[in-house]
């Protein structure tokens, strides 16, 4: 198995104190800044004090922010391998 890196969307909500992960993966070599500034629209989300809070009604819901997590793929010799115990 192969190891990569991804970051992903973290949602948390200050009402209940929930995490919610985001479905997007995006690569690990870009900043945690990019990828928040890249989803950045006016009137539905705010910076304030260096976080991304996503709005709705005026008011605050959600707190986004990015995690990086493990993502494990089959390398080639696993395919193969896969392969022969099927025959």
């Amino acid at each position: 198995m192969r190891k990569t890196m991804v970051k992903r969307l973290v949602y948390y909500s200050p009402a209940d104190g929930s995490y919610c992960y985001g479905g997007t993966e995006y690569d690990a070599h870009l900043t945690d800044e990019n990828i928040l500034g890249g989803i950045h629209e006016v009137g539905k989300t705010e910076w304030i004090n260096g976080n991304l809070w996503l709005m709705r009604d005026g008011e605050y819901i959600y707190r986004l922010s990015v995690e990086t997590f493990p993502q494990y793929t089959k390398s080639r010799l696993d395919l193969f391998l896969d392969a022969i115990r099927r025959i």
